[in-house]
């Protein structure tokens, strides 16, 4: 067969104990579309190097958030502070995403300056790379493969508003910050030797985040009375941004890519009521979460994606011990065991970043399958006096990142 049993299952699930596989559980680990012949020859020819390429992948909310935004006349605008050690943080990921993947979707870059801080690993040579512009949060590099198309989407519902009359003029404000941004849906079309697959990254609405001042001074306005949006509104804003995802995808989508979705979508995936309205949508254009539906055992109400970093009522996290169970063995940094369940109890954690899979379909002109997604922490490296006595900072974001590979391969004729 001139690949083993055990060099597949290690493709498939890399970070895996060693064990005996059987053929009945590599072939459930592949995805295989109607018709397809489901055999150890098959699954062999779509991990050779003559028949295949396999793409080191990464989803990840990088807490690189420092952004100026534009209030309209008569406020003055509003700078959000820069997270901590912004730069450093910057500068790490990007010399991490040279040596690890292949391709990855970047979230919370809103300026200029923080994608150049992290294109600096490459030199002189930047990777392929698109960014969604200023405010976007949206950042695709693909240092190996060529973005042969892109697009973009802005939302048009971005937060809870509210119209302010001034007698001789009139705007409109909101105390979400969110919706002074551009946040929308960036796609990324990445060409393969063996077919071309689209990403369509993207960052949904937060809500609240604008300074105590200037949420008082909008409401300054007599008979103004605003307030930030509340869960349950958030919620329905963030819904009506996947509708409008899913939109996007059915005008841009070519039959013959395989496409994924990828982001941070701020709902918690692990409330089940929640995630049913998720589901639903991406059921209905034929996808499929990748680490909830996917053939690898995981704890469904867990696999949280976020500390407690800045949400208030709740305990401040350092670290990921509430949501991650540390996986053994796991190549010297934080990759979870997600067979285990976690403990955090904070309302400001959860399941936010998912990735979907488009099912196999007769008109694609490939084929992808996925290995085991993991959740990765990214702990610091550096051991200088000042990194070890700023412990807040001890991994390079608030957020888990979705790590994987995509392993695309000619179809079988």
């Amino acid at each position: 067969m001139g690949v083993t049993l055990r060099q597949l299952a290690h493709e498939m699930d890399r970070l895996a104990q060693p064990r005996t596989v059987r053929v009945s559980e590599l072939i459930i680990w592949h995805r295989w579309g109607s018709g397809a012949h489901r055999s150890c020859r098959e699954m062999a020819r779509r991990h050779s190097a003559s028949t295949s390429v396999a793409i080191r992948f990464l989803s990840y909310n990088t807490y690189l958030l420092k952004a100026k935004l534009k209030l309209p006349d008569p406020f003055m605008d509003v700078e959000l502070a820069a997270k901590p050690e912004i730069e450093d943080r910057a500068r790490e990921l990007g010399r991490i995403l040279r040596t690890d993947y292949d391709l990855a979707c970047l979230y919370e870059i809103m300026e200029h300056e923080q994608k150049s801080h992290i294109l600096e690993a490459w030199g002189g040579s930047p990777p392929n790379h698109i960014f969604g512009g200023r405010l976007s949060s949206l950042l695709t590099i693909s240092p190996r493969f060529p973005i042969v198309r892109h697009a973009r989407h802005t939302f048009a519902r971005k937060g809870k508003s509210y119209d302010i009359d001034f007698g001789l003029t009139s705007c409109t404000v909101s105390l979400d910050s969110d919706f002074y941004a551009e946040k929308g849906v960036l796609l990324t079309e990445v060409r393969t030797p063996f077919g071309s697959i689209e990403i369509y990254s993207t960052h949904l609405m937060f809500g609240g985040g604008l300074p105590e001042a200037v949420q008082d001074a909008l409401n300054v306005i007599p008979g103004a009375h605003m307030t930030p949006s509340n869960p349950d509104e958030r919620l329905q804003i963030e819904l009506q941004q996947i509708d409008e995802l899913i939109a996007f995808y059915n005008e841009k989508h070519h039959p013959r890519n395989v496409a994924l979705v990828c982001g941070d979508f701020n709902i918690d995936a692990s409330d089940q009521a929640k995630y049913d309205l998720i589901c639903q949508r991406f059921e209905a254009v034929g996808m499929r979460d990748a680490w909830a539906e996917g053939p690898f055992q995981n704890e469904p109400l867990g696999g949280q994606t976020a500390r407690n970093d800045d949400g208030e009522g709740s305990p401040q996290e350092k670290n990921f011990d509430n949501v991650c169970v540390p996986l053994v063995g796991s190549f010297g940094d934080l990759y979870c065991d997600d067979t285990q369940k976690t403990t955090s109890s904070s309302d400001h954690v959860g399941r936010f970043d998912l990735l979907f899979v488009q099912d196999p379909d007769t008109d694609h002109g490939c084929n992808l399958d996925i290995a085991r997604v993991r959740r990765r922490g990214f702990q610091r490296q550096n051991k200088s006096q000042s990194f070890l006595s700023n412990l807040l900072q001890g991994f390079l974001s608030d957020h888990l990142g979705l790590d994987t590979t995509l392993f695309v391969s000619q179809k079988h004729t």
